[in-house]
């Protein structure tokens, strides 16, 4: 089992693959804690979370007076993992990019990037008191501009993500400078059936979060070098072409 003084907290807990880490990890014994928007506080996915017995709080990516609260209701506590979840993707993401709009893609922007931006910035405090702080942030594999299944569609989505990564490696560069022991990672968590894809996926939601679990535990561990900081990998720790 894990030590309860290893504290996670999982920016968008309440479905999807942040319900799922939020609950295995917290079965494995680490103190969990998971956010949801303001919208969905009467949400049955909530009242899940609380029966689980996770601690629960409310946060929305597109607005920062949410973050900055959220961080404030966290308190001066240490925070050794910080994973942002939450995301969008929208089912007609596979249109063509001309029938998308300027406001489609700053929307992916708002919440796939600068969500994840401005919660490692107001966690950091909390991260800093770790011995070995963490950020993941849940990327996907349309980030990748070397993949060669880019089909076209999604762009919004792909964009969004690519800029992620971009956000992981520098954030990693930048975070050396002022506060080394924290490290940084973008993971492509695996095409799973989740609310957010219609449940349609490739990849069997098991064996993906069986692995991703073990990454996130990996990279918590301090004795555990072989994830590179900055870097982009798939749920089984397989480094990915940016």
């Amino acid at each position: 089992m894990a030590s309860a003084s290893t504290a996670i907290l999982v920016i968008g807990a309440n479905r999807g693959i942040g319900f799922e880490l939020a609950t295995r990890l917290h079965r494995q014994g680490y103190t969990v804690f998971g956010t949801h928007r303001p919208q969905t506080r009467d949400d049955p996915s909530v009242k899940d979370l609380v029966r689980e017995g996770i601690n629960t709080f409310e946060l929305d990516l597109t607005d920062e007076d949410s973050i900055v609260r959220a961080s404030q209701n966290f308190g001066e506590r240490k925070l050794d993992v910080l994973i942002n979840c939450a995301g969008v993707y929208y089912l007609w993401d596979d249109k063509l990019f001309t029938e998308q709009t300027a406001e489609d893609l700053l929307f992916h922007f708002k919440v796939n990037v600068v969500g994840p931006f401005l919660t490692s910035k107001h966690f950091l405090r909390n991260l800093s008191q770790s011995k070995h702080g963490r950020i993941i942030n849940i990327s996907s594999d349309f980030a990748s501009i070397a993949v060669l299944d880019n089909n076209g569609g999604n762009a919004c989505y792909r964009i969004s993500k690519c800029a992620l990564n971009q956000l992981t490696k520098t954030t990693a560069v930048d975070l050396k400078k002022v506060a080394p022991t924290i490290h940084t990672l973008a993971v492509h968590p695996g095409f799973v059936p989740t609310k957010m894809t219609g449940f349609v996926g490739e990849d069997d939601m098991e064996e993906c979060m069986t692995n991703l679990v073990n990454l996130v535990r990996n990279f918590a561990s301090s004795t555990h070098d072989m994830l590179p900081n900055g870097g982009y990998v798939r749920w089984n720790g397989e480094r990915m072409d940016y």
